[in-house]
């Protein structure tokens, strides 16, 4: 009974650690008809398409990133 509680107890201590703390959008782009819609989400001012592809994870710069540093030109 013992170790029933402390299995319980780890897997509820584990289960809070998975929370997020990156913002994200959903989209409707959808790169298989086996994955689900890609998501962007946001690190350190930069935007990422993050989503699932087949036993892996996807996480890549998106192109038209928000941030100024990618705008380029002379300062």
């Amino acid at each position: 009974m013992r170790k029933i509680l402390l299995t319980a107890l780890f897997i509820g201590i584990m289960s809070g650690c998975a929370e997020t703390n990156v913002e994200k959008a959903n989209t409707e782009y959808v790169i298989s008809h086996l994955n689900s819609p890609l998501k962007i989400v946001s690190i350190d001012s930069c935007q990422y398409f993050y989503g699932e592809w087949g036993n892996a994870t996807v996480l890549t710069h998106k192109g038209d990133c928000d941030n100024p540093i990618h705008k380029g030109g002379n300062k």
